[in-house]
């Protein structure tokens, strides 16, 4: 079954995704980076990637576990 996994997981790793993203697969883990110039940027950008995952994984009929989802702002400024 993991090889069957690989090949579906590759068609999510393949989407059309922005130029400020990168997404990152690890196992059944799945790591978004998002980069934008502001944080609502980033925000909007992510929500867009998110959404093509959303339609990905409804095609696919595949379930995330919500519970599990995290999110972490980094920046350089300085407080």
């Amino acid at each position: 079954m993991p090889g069957l996994w690989n090949i579906k997981y590759n068609s999510l790793l393949n989407l059309n995704y922005t130029n400020r993203t990168k997404v990152i697969a690890f196992a059944d883990d799945l790591i978004i980076v998002t980069r934008g110039k502001t944080i609502r940027e980033t925000e909007n950008i992510e929500n867009i990637e998110l959404n093509k995952i959303t339609l990905w994984a409804k095609d696919n009929k595949i379930r995330f576990n919500e519970q599990k989802l995290k999110a972490m702002l980094l920046t350089r400024r300085k407080r």
